[in-house]
């Protein structure tokens, strides 16, 4: 089928998200962001939808088979995000705004046209990259989650009285 679109995977807390550019606009697949929402029935998610906002179209999966997907547009993906307010959902319309969204819509840009980003797998989680003149550089607030928090945060050296009290322990455990 010459109309199917092959999707990128985008991965948040374990939990894949296919999005397209459909006319430099990026769609996501609907079942799998009411998903991330946490909404109950992931299938009723487009009923709340205008007309402009949700649309049926073919995903090209690995395997050669075509999918028929409901896909939401970034309008759409908002205002499921207002309709469904929970705390969590700032963090999720965060990582669209800053990882997702602009991922997708770097996807289709070619080397030529300057600095892109991508999406990098590491230690289980995604760090968001740069890839400019064929080397890839990373954002300043991604190096702590980057190196772990174990580097991130080093560890406050013991008060003296601390340190006392604790050996004062250890003396009498020794008697």
């Amino acid at each position: 089928m010459e109309d199917a679109f092959t999707p990128i995977v985008l991965m948040r807390h374990r939990r894949p998200l296919r999005g397209v550019l459909i006319d430099r606009q990026p769609w996501v697949c609907a079942r799998e962001f009411a998903r991330l929402l946490g909404h109950r029935h992931p299938e009723r998610i487009c009923r709340l939808m205008d007309a402009d906002q949700v649309r049926m179209v073919y995903f090209q999966l690995a395997s050669g088979q075509v999918e028929a997907v409901e896909v939401l547009s970034e309008s759409g993906m908002y205002r499921a995000l207002w309709r469904f307010s929970h705390p969590e959902n700032r963090h999720l319309r965060r990582w669209l705004s800053h990882v997702a969204l602009p991922a997708l819509r770097d996807s289709e840009a070619g080397a030529a046209h300057g600095p892109s980003r991508c999406l990098m797998a590491w230690d289980n989680q995604q760090v968001n990259l740069l890839e400019w003149q064929g080397e890839l550089w990373i954002a300043l607030g991604e190096l702590p989650r980057f190196y772990g928090q174990a580097h991130a945060t080093p560890r406050k050296p013991r008060s003296w009285w601390a340190r006392w009290w604790r050996g004062r322990f250890r003396a009498g455990a020794a008697r």
